[in-house]
């Protein structure tokens, strides 16, 4: 597919009514295909964990897996763990993780 014909598309999902901006569609198409593909969403989440674009805790969050299953799956790749976050940080991802979880 070229890049006039995607923008096009997304412009014309947009202006359908169904989503706010481009942004909203290309936001809910990564949610489908994360949720399609939960080894893409592991490897995206320790991607984003090994730039620094996220937490510890948020990456464990996004790749939908306890802390310590996703401490090990970094291990398993040689990233090293760099938690800078405090206990309660660490358990309030947890525990958002456990729900989202018991949501999906």
């Amino acid at each position: 597919m070229n890049q006039e014909l995607l923008e096009d598309e997304l412009q014309a999902v947009t202006q359908a009514g169904a989503y706010k901006s481009k942004e909203e569609v290309i936001e809910h198409a990564l949610e489908v295909l994360l949720a399609a593909n939960p080894q893409l969403r592991v490897d995206t989440a320790i991607e984003l964990y090994r730039q620094e674009k996220v937490t510890l805790s948020r990456a464990a969050e996004i790749a939908r897996l306890e802390w310590d299953t996703f401490k090990e799956k970094l291990s398993e790749r040689g990233i090293e763990v760099a938690v800078g976050e405090s206990p309660d940080e660490v358990q309030a991802g947890a525990a958002l993780i456990r729900r989202l979880r018991d949501v999906s």
